[in-house]
């Protein structure tokens, strides 16, 4: 059994289990394990809260039940904020109280259910004739200036012919709604919630056990399946104010109950009840609790949630065919596999798209072609990427005897050095060989440049051509042509000629085929941020010819790493032993500390990784992997 190292930095806050709507989709309602629990006043919030801070907490997801129901909801999210906490909630605005709404500033996201325009369509999914209220609070938001509202839309075969006029209606509002295909996940869902008594539908289980005394449940009442109601969704995800997770429709249609699901819960997200217990297995498998006796830092070092955490988590017969994106969504950040690389090119599709004018029909249908076949190629290429044999570690890795490590990202085998980077990141979305790490650069530096509405619009074609090249990363895989990218960077680049983003749009240009004379015209790279990384995925990627004509663009200290081969590490001359993991991540002779893992057996490398994994300190993750990615470029210790 292996302790609980890992650093929860999420938590779900199921704040009440009570619901005043009756969704034939939900069991909140249904199951009376969620009757008549406790929940938390405004001084047991206080302390939850406080010692979910002490965990290391800093995203909260506060839900039910409809979290609108506790009368602290508000003391709640104003102490969560004040210890520094992202706080996102979500309702069904039936009953969103007017002291409620002061709040929303100070949310990350308040998520608004909205399913269906159609009040009596309203009343059959959610059994509650409050349509006028959902759409009463999406408006006096809008008007109030709320710019963190979203609406969830989960779709069905009662709603999937409404798609387009509820786009249409997020477009309008300027609000982004996230698309949620409807999946099976307990044995009594329906579409439509049952006629009659609330009670009328019951589980088959209690609290996860057998029940001898209900009644047999009704098989789910599905009017298009799981796969038809993923294609309605995933056509729409090139639509302005549109929110389709990739991610979340590759896990529906790979979803194999033979296997394993990787699951977030209790090992990234913790899970806690309106009591401040923490739920076992999770919130949806829930049959036992760790009473909250003890603070959360204790709680996560109990021998029984690891237990469940290693031996129950994602292997329940309700876990492999479980489709609830929180917790997976989180865990595929953690194992640099297809599913994290989908959700990558998913997430910044929506940062890209945020404010794109409407697409003409052959656009619609150029993108989503193209998006296709991007995505086929992600699932075959990294079909062979397997995850870690423990929660911190990013991938799979091997020592091989000499001196260097044996993965699954390169056909060659990798530095120390790149292994010790990687890892010096919590999670995989600053690993040097996933395409993501340089396309970023289009949302996070580009975007907000004051490009034209031209050039703006264009990005997600852009997207696609820098993932059609950087893919080649991939052993076995062939860079795309990526033939739009080059014309839009010299555009892009002419047009942002001294502004800081230029540099940017310079490197990205460097993996085109636009002259390097045409670059060096609006914007050199020495001395971008990702200029490093940039040199060494150029040695994978470029021809020698191209790298001896991007040479100049680039500072004295890296252009020889361009040009000639890859020069091996100087090792320290050995002075007593070697730092901790935990030292070096201090900055207690790292160079050493490198040195002493580079002929390490694999047992011995997984250990280190591990502990340095831990100690990780996001503050300085950035510094270290410099001086690592440096080292290993330059030959020279740093």
């Amino acid at each position: 059994m292996v302790p609980s190292i890992s650093r929860f930095r999420h938590a779900r806050l199921y704040i009440t289990f009570r619901c005043n709507a009756r969704c034939g989709y939900c069991n909140v309602w249904q199951d009376p394990v969620f009757d008549g629990h406790q929940e938390l006043t405004a001084d047991g919030l206080r302390r939850c809260l406080d010692q979910l801070a002490e965990l290391g907490v800093t995203y909260l997801d506060i839900t039910g039940g409809e979290p609108a129901l506790h009368r602290e909801l508000t003391a709640a999210v104003r102490h969560a904020h004040e210890l520094g906490m992202s706080v996102d909630i979500t309702t069904n605005a039936i009953r969103f109280p007017p002291a409620a709404r002061e709040i929303v500033p100070l949310l990350g996201t308040i998520n608004v259910s909205l399913d269906t325009l159609d009040a009596e369509r309203y009343h059959g999914i959610r059994g509650t004739d409050t349509l006028d209220r959902t759409l009463g609070l999406v408006r006096d938001l809008g008007a109030a200036g709320a710019t963190n509202l979203k609406l969830i839309c989960v779709v069905s075969g009662q709603n999937a012919e409404e798609l387009p006029e509820i786009v249409r209606y997020a477009q309008r509002a300027r609000v982004p709604v996230y698309l949620s295909p409807m999946f099976s996940y307990f044995a009594a869902q329906r579409e439509l919630r049952p006629a009659g008594s609330v009670r009328m539908l019951k589980l088959a289980a209690v609290n996860g056990r057998a029940n001898p005394t209900a009644e047999p449940a009704p098989p789910p009442l599905l009017s298009l399946p799981t796969s038809e109601l993923a294609r309605h969704v995933a056509e729409l995800r090139y639509e302005p104010y549109t929110v389709v997770s990739l991610a979340f429709l590759h896990h529906l249609r790979t979803l194999d109950p033979a296997t394993e699901t990787n699951c977030g819960a209790n090992s990234r997200i913790l899970t806690v009840g309106p009591d401040g217990r923490v739920l076992l297995p999770c919130y949806h498998e829930w049959d036992a609790s760790l009473p909250w006796d003890r603070p959360y830092r204790e709680l996560v070092e109990d021998p029984e949630l690891i237990r469940v955490r290693d031996e129950e988590v994602g292997r329940r017969p309700g876990c492999r065919s479980c489709a609830v994106f929180p917790y997976l969504g989180l865990a595929m950040s953690y194992r640099l596999t297809a599913p994290f690389l989908v959700q990558a090119f998913s997430e910044e599709l929506l940062r890209l798209k945020r404010h794109a004018g409407p697409l003409t029909g052959d656009r619609r249908r150029a993108l989503l072609r193209r998006g296709d076949a991007l995505l086929a190629a992600i699932e075959r290429h990294a079909a062979p990427l397997r995850g870690g044999s423990h929660p911190d570690e990013l991938y799979h890795f091997e020592a091989t005897g000499d001196g260097r490590v044996r993965t699954d990202l390169s056909a060659d085998p990798v530095t120390v050095e790149e292994l010790l980077a990687d890892h010096a990141h919590e999670d995989c979305w600053r690993a040097q060989r996933t395409p993501h790490r340089l396309v970023r650069l289009l949302y996070a530096d580009i975007q907000p440049a004051p490009l034209s509405a031209e050039l703006a619009d264009e990005l997600p074609e852009v997207q696609l051509d820098c993932w059609e090249i950087l893919l080649g990363l991939l052993p076995e895989a062939t860079a795309g042509p990526g033939a739009g990218l080059a014309g839009w960077c010299d555009r892009a680049g002419r047009a942002l000629r001294g502004h800081q983003a230029a540099a940017s749009v310079a490197l990205l240009a460097t993996f085109s085929d636009l002259p390097a004379e045409a670059i060096a015209a609006w914007g050199g790279v020495a001395g971008h941020p990702e200029e490093a990384l940039a040199v060494k995925l150029l040695r994978t990627l470029a021809t020698a010819e191209r790298r001896r004509e991007l040479a100049p663009l680039f500072s004295a200290e890296l252009a020889p790493a361009l040009l000639g081969p890859r020069r091996a590490v100087a090792d320290p001359v050995p002075a007593g032993p070697p730092p901790t993991p935990e030292a070096a991540r201090r900055g207690e002779d790292l160079p050493r500390f490198t040195a002493s893992l580079r002929h390490a057996d694999t047992a011995t490398l997984r250990i280190a990784i591990r502990r340095w994994k831990a100690a990780a300190d996001p503050t300085t993750a950035q510094a270290v992997e410099r001086r690592l990615l440096l080292s290993e470029l330059t030959g020279t210790p740093r």
